[in-house]
């Protein structure tokens, strides 16, 4: 569609429509200009509050852009999912950032109150990590679990989960933030994996709902979890069981072969002098 076109739907000038174009691309979404106007190298997807909300019990919003939904929904206490087409302070584990093209990706927070202390969620992160390759499978994306929370296709990084807690030894805030790659975001490491290249359909509305719908329902019923069915779930969907990794803690570097996890969600290296537990560390892998 040419810029006059958009402009005279939009109610704005042609020159306005340029201007946004080129912010978009600043942002990393690849718009080219044709004889026939501009056109999108990729589809983007643009989350309709309506029929998500018609699909969820939990409180939705969606924000255009904003600097971290995780911060923002940590900050209101409330809870609510907290949706964004581009986060300008994206955070991920141990402090990285998250960075996507608007429409590129699902970005989104959830907080909910559960009657359960900071001290006995030890092994939330994971099942969270587990019901989201679940989930992702029933959709047709075929993803494993990389300890203790990210979502690989083979070797490429899917989409990764950031837990965040606020509370005390009886009543504990959950926040979790979730990223999915959908489309490749221009600048960004060129080995993540996208939906778009994994099934033959564009994401829908209908697919964010029954993601927000089971990371709610792993936090609740997290309570009523055992350690021994989370080692189950785990090595169902566990992407480094038997695989020789290296985890870079603050401290130090542990290297071996990956054994799974114990009851409280550390992984357990096997290495030369016996079996390591770690319980956070950047993990890297020997590719196969």
């Amino acid at each position: 569609m040419s810029g006059s076109d958009l402009g005279a739907i939009l109610n704005v000038s042609r020159a306005a429509i340029w201007q946004r174009v080129e912010y978009l691309k600043t942002l990393g979404v690849q718009i080219d200009a044709t004889d026939i106007g501009y056109q999108l190298k990729h589809p983007v997807y643009l989350p309709d509050l309506k029929i998500i909300q018609e699909r969820v019990s939990l409180a939705v919003d969606i924000d255009p852009e904003v600097s971290s939904t995780n911060t923002l929904v940590l900050e209101t206490r409330l809870e609510r999912c907290l949706i964004t087409l581009y986060q300008s302070k994206g955070r991920g584990r141990r402090g990285k950032q998250w960075i996507a093209a608007p429409g590129h990706a699902l970005m989104l927070s959830m907080g909910v109150w559960i009657d359960s202390g900071v001290q006995d969620l030890g092994g939330l992160s994971i099942d969270l990590g587990v019901s989201l390759t679940q989930a992702l499978k029933g959709l047709g994306v075929e993803a494993r679990l990389k300890w203790p929370n990210d979502l690989w296709v083979d070797d490429r990084k899917l989409a990764g989960v950031l837990m965040e807690l606020y509370g005390d030894q009886d009543k504990t805030f959950v926040v979790v933030g979730f990223g999915l790659n959908l489309w490749p975001t221009p600048g960004v490491d060129a080995s993540i994996a996208s939906v778009g290249d994994l099934i033959d359909r564009h994401w829908t509305d209908s697919d964010t709902a029954h993601l927000i719908n089971e990371l709610e329902r792993t936090i609740r019923s997290y309570p009523r979890q055992t350690s021994a069915d989370r080692i189950k779930r785990y090595n169902d969907v566990g992407l480094l069981n038997g695989r020789e990794v290296q985890v870079t803690g603050v401290q130090r570097s542990i290297s071996g072969i990956a054994q799974g996890i114990d009851e409280f969600g550390r992984l357990c290296i096997l290495t030369d002098s016996g079996a390591e537990y770690v319980s956070a560390g950047d993990v890297s892998v020997r590719p196969q």
